[in-house]
């Protein structure tokens, strides 16, 4: 696994680089003109801007709309809808956007600077990630093609986010025509969806099917696959009997244990790409045990990464020490964290427990979103047993995930003292991993305690960039040697496919039909 790839420059020109895809290449003959997904995870909304998801979940929204920036598969960004971006002034609090011209929506209009500015106010307004686009104070088009964003506060992961969750651009005249205020605009809108990227909606039946046409007027050029159908299957053993009945040409997130007899079969292959998710495990700190820092450290302590690793999850993970996994910026492979269950059981014995009495308590996990994660987490619970942690699992969707963790204790709802989540930084950036789940003033925090601020702050704050990554790596560092959270492994997602369906996979965890040809 190589460390991630520098960030393309987002001053100058530097920004003005175009990405190469396999699909804006020339496309032999096709002998199929469909592709039919049968997608891990459900969506109930085309709208792609208000709620809160993984990059995984993207798919579906990139295939309809185009985003500002996009991303290699290297992480990298690339002009997109925004040809060129660039700090307008030395303290980086304005920025220009050049934005790209003779982009048509689904219905034939024009793309213009009025489109970006409306869909950033948007977010600003209504999404999750309201937070971002709140650092801007003012999004003032100059001309059909440039844009001025004026900044309340500094932040160096901007440009990223262009590229990042919900980053998509929404047509303003089709979306104030369909109702009377915002409410009433967003529920039609998420009945007709309408982009600018490489696919029409044809139908959409929120949490089953999405079909799709190809957009023949798309300004990167018609996609080779025609007609594209994704089957929202949230069952593993569901999705095998799909790709093996043949109602399915491409899935993801198959049970591990079957993977390599798919791979093997003569009319399939099979991938294994490692993807910019972390499997994580975080403590809550209103749980008064939590408050005693050897406790957090036998949590983490007492768990066998490599074991988990190699036999639960069959060797579909990376295991790690800290918030930054090997595609992020602030990576650092010198960190390590040590599976001791002697010390867990020392560091427990501490604080008053041990295996004949435990630390009694609540554990979360989701069932079905990722290989394996409930087994991952029924056989954690054991390896905490041995030391002296008694857990009691819970099952939870994502969604319950977000509300409990928002809610913080809140009329009496609050996440479990230990939940296992999958946290999602394909930006590469360490203010979306070390940044928000430990910052105590974001809408992402998890663990918070005052002695953070200083090491948090300058993630956010550093203009200086190396600096700045230094200092996220020493902050991820504090925060697993304090045992504020607890990293597990970087997950490894295995694709099954035909075997005459083209398709290289992505860091992101995505599946898109545009980048799909058939042999």
């Amino acid at each position: 696994m190589t460390s991630r790839r520098t960030f393309l420059k987002t001053t100058g020109a530097g920004a003005v680089a175009r990405a190469t895809f396999g699909w804006e290449r020339a496309a032999p003959a096709q002998r199929k003109q469909t592709v039919t997904i049968a997608f891990p995870e459900t969506i109930t909304t085309m709208d792609p801007q208000p709620a809160p998801r993984n990059s995984p979940r993207e798919s579906m929204y990139e295939a309809v709309f185009d985003r500002y920036l996009q991303q290699d598969r290297q992480l990298r960004y690339h002009p997109h809808i925004v040809e060129a971006w660039q700090w307008s002034n030395p303290e980086k609090m304005a920025m220009d956007l050049k934005i790209r011209q003779g982009v048509k929506f689904h219905d034939g209009s024009d793309l213009t600077a009025e489109d970006v500015v409306f869909s950033m106010e948007r977010m600003k307004r209504e999404s999750i990630y309201r937070a971002i686009y709140g650092k801007v104070r003012e999004f003032q088009v100059r001309d059909r093609s440039a844009v001025h964003l004026v900044f309340e506060r500094f932040d160096p992961s901007f440009p990223r986010w262009m590229g990042f969750l919900a980053s998509f651009v929404l047509p303003k005249a089709y979306f104030l025509k369909l109702g009377a205020d915002d409410k009433a605009r967003a529920e039609e809108f998420a009945r007709k969806p309408m982009g600018s990227g490489p696919y029409r909606v044809v139908s959409f039946t929120p949490g089953s099917t999405l079909v799709l046409e190809a957009f023949d007027r798309y300004w990167r050029g018609t996609p080779p696959i025609k007609r594209a159908v994704f089957k929202m299957v949230t069952d593993p053993t569901a999705r095998v009997a799909e790709i093996m009945s043949g109602n399915a040409d491409i899935t993801s997130e198959v049970p591990v244990e079957e993977f390599a007899r798919l791979a093997a079969n003569p009319e399939l292959k099979g991938l294994k790409q490692p993807v910019a998710d972390m499997a994580t495990i975080y403590v809550n700190p209103r749980f008064a045990p939590f408050q005693k820092e050897e406790v957090r450290l036998a949590v983490h302590h007492a768990i066998d990464k490599k074991t988990l690793v190699e036999k639960v999850l069959l060797g579909f993970g990376i295991p790690v020490s800290t918030t930054e996994g090997p595609l992020y910026d602030a990576y650092d492979a010198s960190v390590a964290f040590s599976y001791d269950p002697a010390r867990a059981k020392s560091l427990l014995q501490k604080a008053g427990y041990s295996p004949s009495s435990p630390l009694r308590l609540k554990a979360m996990a989701t069932k079905g979103v990722r290989a394996k994660d409930f087994e991952v987490m029924t056989a954690i619970t054991q390896m905490w047993k041995d030391v002296g942690i008694e857990a009691e699992l819970e099952i939870i969707t994502i969604p319950q995930w977000f509300a409990l963790r928002s809610a913080r204790g809140e009329g009496g709802k609050d996440i479990a003292p230990l939940s296992f989540y999958f946290w999602s930084n394909s930006s590469g950036d360490p203010i979306n991993s070390v940044g928000f789940q430990l910052n105590r003033k974001g809408p992402f925090r998890v663990w918070e305690s005052d002695d953070l601020v200083p090491l948090i702050d300058p993630v956010f704050e550093e203009k200086d960039e190396p600096k700045r990554i230094a200092a996220a790596r020493r902050a991820a560092k504090y925060a697993m040697e304090k045992g504020y959270i607890v990293p597990l492994y970087q997950v490894v997602q295995p694709v099954v496919m035909k075997k005459e369906l083209n398709y290289q996979t992505f860091p992101t965890g995505v599946l898109v039909p545009q980048e799909m040809s058939w042999a």
